[in-house]
């Protein structure tokens, strides 16, 4: 018995020893895992962000065109194809299943700045389309330049990238261009 009770503290460090080692490495695995699920989580919402953003400019860029060929806005491309409302529902149906992984990955600052992006856009389009809305088409481009440079700040905010200071760092061209030609803006509108 005095074998065992000298061989006692022995076993007592291997047993603690063994607990140690297990411990550890179940808590090295779990913060492993809970890692490699951030990063997974974070290259899908980069991926919903940016096809967002790429849905909503190409609903934009043909709105644009269409307005362009209604004469509402000035038409400074005339190499750009014509566009038709077809065009336009085409992209809106894909901006609309973009949108939905937004809402699945998106925190609430995301969704909601992408919401009122698309809100803008909307106005635009149904400038664009010809039918009425409560505000001018140099309206509609200002509120969503803002609403772009919104969801933009928002969804950097949301994968930890920094903003910046500046605000020009997201102004939308469009914007700047009717800033730079209000003649041109005053004309289309008398029309």
């Amino acid at each position: 018995m005095s074998s065992v009770l000298q061989q006692l503290p022995a076993l007592i460090g291997v047993v603690v020893g063994v607990v140690a080692t297990y411990v550890a490495t179940v808590a090295a695995e779990r913060g492993r895992w809970q890692r490699q699920q951030s990063v997974r989580w974070d290259e899908r919402r980069i991926t919903a962000y940016i096809e967002y953003a790429h849905a909503v400019k190409k609903v934009l860029a043909i709105t644009v065109r269409l307005a362009a060929q209604r004469g509402i806005h000035p038409d400074d491309d005339e190499i750009s194809p014509e566009y038709t409302i077809a065009d336009l529902a085409s992209a809106e149906d894909e901006r609309t299943i973009k949108w939905e992984a937004v809402l699945m990955m998106g925190n609430e600052a995301v969704v909601v700045a992408g919401r009122d992006w698309h809100q803008s856009a909307f106005k635009m389009m149904r400038i664009a389309c010809g039918q009425a809305t409560d505000v001018s088409w140099p309206e509609a481009v200002t509120t969503t330049g803002l609403g772009r440079r919104r969801f933009y700040e928002a969804a950097k905010r949301d994968i930890g990238v920094a903003v910046g200071h500046t605000t020009e760092a997201y102004e939308w061209q469009m914007s700047k261009w009717l800033a730079d030609r209000p003649q041109d803006v005053a004309k289309e509108e008398n029309r």
